[in-house]
C-alpha cells in the first residue's frame, strides 16, 4: 500500500507542473469566463449580477445566430485545406524525396511563421480592388477587376482562402512526420501483390493517415473561426454588411468596442457548449460500446 502511495505521489510530482500550466491558462480562464457571463460588468466598475440577461440579449441579437452561421461556413471552406490538401500534397512530396521536395515544404511553411498582421496586410495589398497585384493579373486576361473583400459573395471565401495558406504549410509537415511512420511492410506487401502505385495509395497509405486527418479536422472544426480572426479584423471588420462577422470577431467586438464583458463571456460560453458538444457526444459514444463489449 506504501509503495502504491508512492507511486501516486511520485507521479503526481511530476505532473504538477502541468497541472499548474493548465490551470492557471485554461481551466482557470475558462471557469472565470462562466462566471463573468452571469455578470454585468464594463471591465473597470463594480460588476453586477446578471443572471441570464446576458444570454436573453444574444437570443435578441439577430448577429449573434447569424455569425455562428457564418462561423460553421468558414469551417466547412477551411477542411478541404486542412485535410485533404496537405494530404495530397504531402504523399506527393513523400513520393518525390530530395532536395526539391525539401524546398517545396520550406516554402509551403512560409505562411505559417509570418506575423498574422503583416501577412493580412499584404494580402490587402494583393487584393487591393484598385491596381492590386491580383486584379492587374486578371486584367492581363481581359478579366474586369472584382473587389474580392468588398463584396459580400466574395469576402467569405477570401478571408477563407487566406487563411488556408497558414493552415496548408503546418499540416503538410503534420502529414509528412505520420508518412514517416508507416508500416513499410504494408506497401511492400501490396506491391509484391500486384498493386500500382494509385491503388496503394489508395488503399494502404491514406486509411493509414486516417487517424491523423481525423485530429486535424477536429483541430480545424475548434479553432478554424479563431485563426481567421486576424484576418477578418485587418481586411474586413466583419464586413461588408456583416458577411465575415463570425463569431470571434463578435466575442471582440462585444469585449472591446461595446465593452460589454458579461454578454462577451455569455457568447464565448455558448461558442465552447457548441464546439465541445460533438467531440463531447463522440467519446460518450465511445465510451458506451466499449462497456457494452
Amino acid at each position: 500500500m506504501s509503495k502504491a502511495v508512492h507511486r501516486r505521489s511520485g507521479a503526481l510530482g511530476y505532473l504538477s507542473p502541468a497541472l499548474v500550466v493548465l490551470t492557471v491558462w485554461v481551466y482557470g480562464p475558462l471557469v472565470f469566463t462562466v462566471v463573468l457571463s452571469v455578470l454585468h460588468w464594463d471591465g473597470t466598475g463594480t460588476p453586477g449580477f446578471a443572471g441570464l440577461d446576458n444570454y436573453a440579449s444574444l437570443v435578441a441579437d439577430r448577429q449573434f445566430p447569424m455569425a455562428m452561421v457564418r462561423t460553421l461556413l468558414l469551417v466547412a471552406c477551411l477542411l478541404p485545406f486542412a485535410t485533404a490538401v496537405p494530404m495530397g500534397l504531402a504523399i506527393t512530396l513523400w513520393k518525390r524525396p530530395g532536395r526539391a521536395a525539401s524546398t517545396y515544404r520550406a516554402l509551403l511553411f512560409v505562411p505559417v511563421v509570418l506575423a498574422p498582421i503583416a501577412n493580412a496586410v499584404s494580402w490587402q495589398f494583393v487584393l487591393n480592388p484598385l491596381g492590386g497585384v491580383l486584379n492587374e493579373t486578371l486584367g492581363l486576361l481581359g478579366i474586369r477587376p472584382v473587389n474580392w473583400l468588398g463584396d459580400p459573395r466574395t469576402a467569405l471565401v477570401a478571408i477563407a482562402l487566406i487563411t488556408a495558406g497558414k493552415i496548408i504549410g503546418l499540416n503538410v509537415l503534420l502529414y509528412g512526420a505520420a508518412l514517416d511512420g508507416l508500416d513499410p511492410q504494408s506497401l511492400d506487401a501490396a506491391r509484391i501483390d500486384g498493386a500500382g502505385e494509385r491503388q496503394v495509395t489508395r488503399l494502404v497509405v491514406v486509411p493509414q493517415l486516417w487517424p491523423v486527418t481525423g485530429l486535424l479536422a477536429g483541430i480545424c472544426v475548434m479553432l478554424g473561426g479563431q485563426w481567421a480572426f486576424a484576418n477578418v479584423s485587418v481586411l474586413t471588420q466583419g464586413g461588408p454588411d456583416g458577411a465575415t462577422d463570425n463569431i470571434y470577431y463578435l466575442l471582440y467586438t462585444y469585449g472591446f468596442m461595446f465593452f460589454d464583458t458579461g454578454q462577451a463571456s455569455a457568447a464565448a460560453v455558448v461558442l465552447i457548449t457548441v464546439l465541445g458538444a460533438p467531440l463531447a457526444a463522440r467519446r460518450l459514444c465511445r465510451r458506451a460500446v466499449a462497456v457494452n463489449s
